[in-house]
């Protein structure tokens, strides 16, 4: 199988290393001349850590705490994030990175895999799995993918239109990439303001961050930035280095379709969201993730549950983010105590967007809907990412799948036998059941990304045809049947 993925962004290169990794020939057609070196996104969700670490992409995150803190100056800071400690849900950690270190990472994993990366390659045409780019080459593959970005090329040339609030707000802000000596702030996120300048300060390295300015003029004369870095950070004698400047507006949009043909949308090309929370990579990340086990299983069906899951996603996600950037001050407070007051804005809790959804479609065998909008609960049930604990060898249950994996209980001896004789990895886990909500002779089907396709509860009075359900919920997730 070939796959031709359009732009070379994050999603785009942990796509094409996701679908590498299986042995699928990828190529990747990015217009640029080399990754962006401008970080425009930083939070690394736990999620997005764990497919990262899955891929064996290697990345580097800061020990800082995620959070928002608040002064005239970086001399005078106050904390408006509410204490927050994040359930564990698996053995990898959010942090902060720069979208550019994770680029780079990808891109290096990509090679040692043999994908091929043709930067300096803008494309103009999509048709019948024919790629053209504006020098007059024609790529050719079973199945293209699009991830091009919010203004997306290759959407505009399928016609798909999109749903959503578009642009929030008349503000647009000015992303300023430079290199100065400064305080590090405790938190990750730093909004200075005062009666010179406001806007918001992150670190990208040891020596680069980003300012973001509320309309900052682009064309503005490089003394005139620097002087309102001055401005905002109070540290009156450095003269920071202007790297580059990207302007931007948040918006909030979803593509009308994930799939035509054999092209699909991924990343911002699918879903455009405002940045607080920080939820638009890392949506990205989790399609690339749902995309390529589909593609690399095969079958036009199981294709179409890629655009179901995923849509419904980013439409509930989108939501959320537009009311959180209506109500910031509820966004940053994570106290239990301001349960019912999220619940009377139609706010979720702040771990539900990130892993707390669960799928509906036919690659899930009687799903199970949200229930609980406020409270994390990776309980077994199908549609919703398997749950984490950890194992005597100190890996998690999280690291025991490996493509259609069977997680049982401590006396399911037949489950195990039934997984032996189709092929599945299967594994019995102490504690498992009580995890998943199941009895100990009952079992647990994860489907490649991770989520709970098929769940058994008990089989006391069925040992005899284990291995028939077992087939049944296989076909069932693959949609076969």
């Amino acid at each position: 199988m070939r796959v031709v993925i359009i732009g070379g962004g994050t999603v785009g290169l942990c796509t094409a290393v996701l679908l590498a990794r299986h042995g699928v020939s990828v190529q990747v057609l990015e217009r640029r001349e080399q990754v962006n070196d401008h970080p425009r996104a930083f939070g690394i969700t736990d999620r997005s850590a764990e497919i990262l670490r899955e891929a064996d992409i290697e990345i580097e995150t800061e020990d800082r705490a995620r959070g928002l803190m608040t002064g005239s100056s970086l001399a005078e800071l106050s904390t408006v994030t509410s204490r927050f400690e994040p359930p564990e849900i698996g053995p990898a950690k959010l942090g902060s990175c720069p979208q550019d270190r994770v680029d780079r990472a990808a891109l290096a994993r990509l090679r040692e895999l043999g994908g091929k990366v043709d930067f300096d390659s803008e494309v103009v045409a999509v048709a019948d799995g024919i790629v053209t780019t504006a020098d007059g080459r024609t790529v050719t593959g079973d199945y293209v993918i699009a991830a091009d970005g919010g203004r997306s090329r290759t959407r505009e040339l399928l016609g798909i239109s999109v749903t959503g609030p578009g642009r929030i707000g008349t503000n647009h802000m000015l992303n300023v990439l430079f290199r100065a000596e400064l305080p590090t702030p405790p938190l990750s996120m730093t909004f200075l303001r005062n009666d010179r300048v406001s806007g918001t300060l992150l670190k990208v390295d040891a020596e680069r961050w980003v300012f973001h300015m509320p309309n900052g003029d682009p064309d503005a004369p490089t003394e005139q930035i620097q002087q309102k870095i001055r401005d905002a950070t109070g540290v009156t004698d450095i003269e920071p280095e202007i790297i580059s400047m990207l302007p931007w507006a948040p918006r909030a949009l979803v593509a009308d379709r994930f799939r035509q043909g054999n092209v699909f949308l991924v990343g911002d090309a699918a879903h455009v969201v405002p940045p607080v929370g920080g939820q638009g990579l890392n949506m990205g990340i989790a399609d690339a993730h749902n995309l390529a086990w589909k593609l690399v299983t095969g079958g036009d069906a199981l294709l179409d549950t890629y655009e179901v899951e995923r849509r419904a996603v980013a439409l509930f996600t989108m939501e959320q983010i537009v009311i959180r950037t209506h109500s910031r001050e509820l966004h940053w407070d994570h106290d239990p105590s301001r349960a019912a007051d999220r619940a009377a804005v139609g706010m979720a809790g702040i771990m539900i967007p990130v892993i707390g959804y669960r799928y509906e479609s036919r690659a899930v065998v009687d799903p199970e809907p949200l229930s609980d909008m406020e409270n994390l609960r990776l309980d077994g049930a199908p549609g919703s990412r398997l749950p984490h604990r950890w194992l005597p060898d100190g890996r998690s249950t999280v690291d025991l799948v490996d493509g259609f994996t069977l997680i049982t209980g401590t006396a399911a001896g037949h489950w195990l036998d039934a997984a032996r004789e189709l092929g599945i990895t299967a594994h019995a886990v102490e504690g498992w059941a009580e995890a998943a909500n199941i009895k100990e002779d009952g079992a647990v089907l994860v489907r490649p990304d991770g989520f709970v396709g098929f769940r058994a509860v008990t089989t006391q009075d069925a040992v005899a045809n284990s291995e028939q359900r077992l087939r049944d919920a296989l076909d069932r997730i693959l949609c076969r049947r």
